[in-house]
Order: C-alpha cells, then sequence, then structure tokens
C-alpha cells in the first residue's frame, strides 16, 4: 500500500560478510540518545592540530592537572598549549608506561624506570638492584607497580617514592602457568592479566608482602596484548584470550567478564594482521563515554559507546577508510587532546567538520528494507529531517542487491546559510526487492539526523 512512513535509520555498525544477514554501518556518526526513548544520529567531533612534536607520540597523562606527554626521546609538558621540554629519556620509539602518586610521574619504556618530581620538575633514571624492566606501570596505594616482562612475577616500589626498589617486594601470579602479559588497576584491585587466565589481587596490608591474591580468584580469560586492556566507564574493558580461542571484548561486570562485542565486531577482529598489536583509548563527553579499538589490518577504527551499549565505527577517509590516526586521548581543562604516531597533537572538537583540515566523511548505512513477502517495492522518495542552513551538499546512495554495490551519489543541497528549514528530499528512487541506502557527507558542514520517512 502506498504511503509514507517513519523508518528506523539509527543504529550501530553491525555488518557481516555476509550483507544479506547485516548490513548496517555508522562511521564518525553514532546513535546519540535523548531523553526518553528517541535516538538522532550525532556526528563525531572533528579535529584541529595544536602541535607537532616531530616524534612518534608514545603516550599521554593528566597528572593533577598537568598534560605530560612522551614524543619520541623527549617528555614534554603543556604550558598553555606550549609544549616545553622536562626531560630526555634513552629510547625514543615504541610505548612507554605511565602512573603517578601525589609527588612523582613514573615513566617505563620496558629496559628503563624514570621519575619526574613534580615539584622540582626534575626527571630521574632510576638505577637499583631491585629494578627488573617493565613495559607497564601502574599505581595503587601509594605503590607503583611493575611487571618483570616474560614472566609471571610483579614487584613494587616503596610507598609514595618511585626511585625505592627493594628486590625482595616481588610476588607471582602463579595459578595458571602464563605469563603476565599487562595489569590494571580498578576499584583498588590489581588486576594481572596473563596471556590464558587473570589473577586479582588487593593490598592486605601484609608486613612482609602488602598484596594478596582476592579470594584466591581466577578468571579463565587472559588478555591478548600489552594495550588491550583499558579504564573506562568506572570498570576494565579487554580483549580476551582463551584456550579456546580469542578476539572477543569483554566488560568487568564486578569481577565477572561480560562480552560486549557483537558478531560484526568479533568478524571484523579476526581480519587483523596482528591482534596482540592493538590499542585501546577512550574519553568521555556528555555523558557517554567512548572506548576505541585500533588493530592492524582493520580498515576503521572501531568504538563501543559504553552509555548505549552500542558499537560505531570512526576513519579517515582518502578514496577508501583508513583507521583514525589519533589515539592517546587524555582530557585537560575541559578539552580532549590526541596524539597521533607521527607527533601530530590535535584537540578534539565537536563544533568542526574536519579532520584536521582533511575531508571528515560521516557515513549511515541503513539496514535492509525488504517485504516479508519479498515482493518488489516502489519507492517513491526519501525525506530525512537533519542539520540544514549552514551550506554543503549531502548524498544518498541506492543498493538493489542487498549492499553489496551501490549506485552514484544522489546531491542535495543542505541549504545556504541560514535556510533552517530546508528540505533535503529524493525522488522516484526506482523498484527494489531489498533496498539498502546509504547516506554520507563530506562537506565541510554540520552532520546530524534527527528523523527519515520513505514514501512507497
Amino acid at each position: 500500500m502506498a504511503g509514507s512512513k517513519y523508518v528506523q535509520f539509527t543504529g550501530p555498525s553491525y555488518f557481516l560478510s555476509d550483507r544479506k544477514a547485516a548490513v548496517q554501518r555508522s562511521v564518525n556518526c553514532y546513535p546519540r540518545r535523548l531523553e526518553g526513548s528517541t535516538y538522532m544520529m550525532q556526528s563525531a567531533p572533528g579535529q584541529v592540530q595544536v602541535a607537532d612534536l616531530g616524534a612518534a607520540g608514545r603516550n599521554s597523562r593528566n597528572v593533577g592537572g598537568r598534560l605530560f606527554t612522551v614524543a619520541g626521546n623527549t617528555l614534554y609538558e603543556n604550558n598553555g598549549g606550549t609544549y616545553t621540554s622536562r626531560g630526555t629519556l634513552a629510547s625514543s620509539s615504541g610505548y612507554v608506561g605511565m602512573a603517578d602518586n601525589k609527588t612523582q610521574l613514573a615513566i617505563v619504556d620496558g629496559a628503563t624506570l624514570y621519575i619526574f618530581t613534580l615539584a622540582t620538575n626534575v626527571l630521574t633514571t632510576v638505577v637499583s638492584a631491585g629494578w627488573r624492566g617493565s613495559d607497564e606501570v601502574v599505581e595503587i596505594d601509594g605503590y607503583f607497580v611493575f611487571v618483570d616482562p616474560d614472566t609471571d612475577q610483579f614487584y613494587l616500589s616503596a610507598i609514595d617514592d618511585g626511585t625505592a626498589l627493594d628486590a625482595l617486594d616481588f610476588s607471582s601470579a602463579d595459578s595458571s602457568p602464563d605469563d603476565i602479559v599487562t595489569h590494571r588497576v580498578s576499584h583498588r584491585q590489581l588486576w594481572l592479566f596473563g596471556e590464558l587466565s587473570t589473577e586479582i589481587w588487593i593490598n592486605s596490608g601484609g608486613a612482609d608482602f602488602p598484596f594478596v591474591r582476592y579470594q584466591s580468584y581466577t578468571l579463565d580469560i587472559g588478555c591478548l596484548g600489552k594495550r588491550t586492556a583499558i579504564i573506562a566507564a568506572d570498570t576494565l574493558f579487554w580483549i580476551g584470550k582463551t584456550r579456546n580461542g580469542q578476539g572477543i571484548v569483554y566488560m568487568a561486570s564486578g569481577n565477572q567478564p561480560q562480552r560486549v562485542s557483537t558478531n560484526a565486531v568479533e568478524e571484523a577482529l579476526r581480519a587483523s594482521t596482528d591482534l596482540s598489536s592493538a590499542t585501546m583509548w577512550t574519553y568521555q563527553v556528555e555523558g557517554q563515554e567512548f572506548i576505541g579499538l585500533n588493530a592492524p589490518g582493520l580498515e576503521t577504527t572501531w568504538v563501543f559507546d559504553a552509555a548505549n551499549q552500542l558499537w560505531h565505527e570512526r576513519g579517515e577517509w582518502d578514496a577508501g577508510w583508513e583507521p583514525q590516526r589519533a589515539e592517546l586521548i587524555t582530557a585537560f581543562e575541559g578539552e580532549h587532546y590526541a596524539t597521533d604516531s607521527a607527533g601530530i597533537v590535535t584537540r578534539l572538537d565537536d563544533t568542526l567538520n574536519t579532520m584536521n583540515g582533511r575531508v571528515m566523511r560521516r557515513e549511515r548505512t541503513w539496514p535492509h528494507m525488504i517485504q516479508p513477502s519479498m515482493e518488489p517495492v516502489s519507492y517513491r522518495g526519501v525525506e530525512i529531517a537533519c542539520a540544514t542552513g549552514s551550506g554543503g551538499q549531502i548524498a544518498l546512495e541506492v543498493s538493489n542487491d542487498g549492499g553489496k554495490t551501490f549506485g552514484p551519489a544522489l546531491l542535495r543541497s543542505l541549504g545556504a546559510t541560514g535556510r533552517w528549514m530546508q528540505r533535503v528530499r529524493w525522488n522516484a528512487l526506482g523498484i527494489a526487492i531489498n533496498r539498502v541506502f546509504r547516506i554520507w557527507q563530506t562537506d565541510d558542514a554540520p552532520f546530524a539526523i534527527h528523523s527519515a520517512t520513505v514514501d512507497v
């Protein structure tokens, strides 16, 4: 029967290699829940460059309202937008772990421990018989905690002093015969992620060694890589590995692993050329906290919206998708700063519609539109309610083969400046049994879709 009907155009990225099964994509846009049960498609933030550090970004951290970044062999501090050198490391490449206590910032690069004293702005290389090396460092109850690489042993600094290491202050996560891959602290619990298992330790205040295994607790799920675990949304997220397989993204619900990845995300992760080298980042804005996941071989960055429990994608467009370059996202003075592998520091800005001066393509592929009877449907038109009145164009592409291929872009004006009520409509869209619509926008103009109507 002919008529107009609103369609469910909002949604996550959920596409499979079998496009007839699932075809939805949301790239550089995501479902934003308004009050009640209403959703709209919101643009991801743009980015603007604030600094070029001239060498690969290795990590960054906000320490008591001071933003520190390691790029190449230099520790920088952001002083009112100017990046000031605070010292030199012995290494110049590879990730560095960072953690802080009340007075010190600890930095580890695998081979060396550096302590930056906040009061004096002095960076010191620690030389101690108690130092065994570590790829990551965390802080809990005043202790810096390190992991002896390629072993099941972890060890501590003295309380509130990362320069003091006792060679006897160590223990082992040995309930399972695997080495510690990485470690994190959540709710004053020390999570020791092995390759195939995870132990949780707490500070019991013991005289000989302060930490004990929590209720002899061991998870039979490990962590895939050194940077595939992150604290976000007041809990832990990680990419798991078990004796039976790998590539599921988990969230800690209490002390229990809860799967948050979908079949679509897991299928995408299987395409990675080295999933153990994946990295994760996070930031929070306007009640939504995002956890990003980059992995070698993926064409986009997958992002989990913890508030809505939905996945979308982010990426950069250059005649095809590439993962988002900016990682190492850190909150500082009400803004979010991201550093990439070239040492470019950008600020996330939701008023911008470009990626550091480059095109920012926002793309939404709708789910299949198909009748239960499999009868052909004549599509007389599609209209969307979206952001208008700032110039630019928006494109609609049509697929009649379930999303395998799409026809040419059909461009429509978003209205000249000030034409806030510009209608955006496409007519005479043909007949199809299995129709998929894709909308995208690359012009430097706001992107937001509030509702959509299909005339059949």
